[in-house]
């Protein structure tokens, strides 16, 4: 593959290793932030910088001329309010798939989430929903792809590291009764589907990416993988519903009483305790010849690893 590549949230967890893999595929780059990326996981990397954001018509007109693909990674994770969450994930997605539209870019990839499969859990399910639907209203004859990763780790990301910081002191926490499946992929295996989708695979459909654990992983199991990964056996904690929901009402409240963002309001706890993140049928490896690489043991061992050289750990 080679062109010109377009990208939103190229300096995010995610966007970090999809930019990396991007050149070493040898697309050209062009990337939109509000202010020039200074990161070490893309020193050595050249790229076009756009200034701005999804909410300017113009930083995404200059985004997409003349670009033979978008893709689309940008969106927030927390926001102080629903109307703040659509704002950033499903018109940020429509104005982008609008200018891809505009400029006829030859293919647009959205990178989307798999809580979009349950818009009534949360605002952010539900506008992650929202931005699949219109940017794909938007696109018109643009050929499109909606990929839906399921809970994503690996080197730089601070969220799991929680986990491996509760696992030296030989305890993980589980939510709920316990019960729940859990949908798990390496950021690596990310970034490579968005290189199948880039070459046309899986076209026209809404595909999730996950390990390839067809039911995907319980409460144990993520236990056992991170235990392994740290060098001790881990002790499950389970943490009442009723007190998480306790907890995700109180943050989320005093988060809006004060217009402030919460990372863990009622939203997030609904979707700690739905019981199915599995992939499933819905799995891109059904409809490509993308397939993971990096099984659940492996990608935490690596990713505890990468953690403990950089002293993260």
């Amino acid at each position: 593959m080679s062109g010109l590549v377009s990208v939103t949230g190229g300096t995010g967890f995610i966007g970090l290793h999809l930019v990396r893999a991007l050149h070493l595929s040898g697309w050209r780059l062009r990337l939109l932030a509000r202010r020039l990326p200074v990161h070490p996981a893309i020193a050595d990397i050249r790229f076009e910088l756009v200034t701005g954001e999804l909410r300017d018509p113009a930083a995404l007109e200059r985004l997409v001329a003349g670009a033979d693909a978008v893709v689309h990674l940008a969106g927030a994770i927390k926001a102080a309010s629903r109307r703040e969450f659509y704002a950033a994930n499903a018109e940020g997605a429509a104005g982008l798939a609008r200018a891809a539209r505009q400029a006829a870019v030859g293919r647009l990839v959205i990178v989307s989430s798999l809580a979009a499969r349950e818009p009534l859990l949360s605002d952010y399910a539900a506008s992650k929903r929202e931005g699949e639907e219109r940017a794909r209203r938007e696109a018109g004859p643009v050929p499109w792809t909606i990929l839906r990763p399921a809970a994503v780790y690996g080197p730089w990301d601070r969220e799991t590291l929680a986990i491996f910081r509760l696992a030296r002191l030989g305890i993980l926490p589980v939510p709920g009764p316990g019960t729940g499946r859990l949908g798990l992929i390496h950021v690596e295996d990310v970034a490579a589907a968005i290189l199948h989708a880039l070459a046309g695979e899986g076209s026209g459909g809404v595909h999730a990416l996950d390990d390839g654990a067809p039911a995907g992983h319980s409460w144990p199991d993520l236990a056992a993988a991170a235990g392994d990964a740290i060098g001790r056996r881990l002790r499950l904690v389970r943490v009442p519903s009723a007190l998480l929901r306790g907890y995700g009402f109180a943050a989320g409240g005093l988060a809006r009483l004060f217009g402030r963002a919460a990372m863990v309001g009622s939203g997030k706890v609904a979707e700690m305790l739905h019981p199915d993140w599995s992939a499933g049928a819905d799995s891109f490896s059904r409809d490509s010849t993308w397939r993971p690489a990096i099984a659940l043991g492996p990608g935490f061992a690596g990713t505890c690893q990468w953690y403990r050289a950089q002293e993260w750990l």
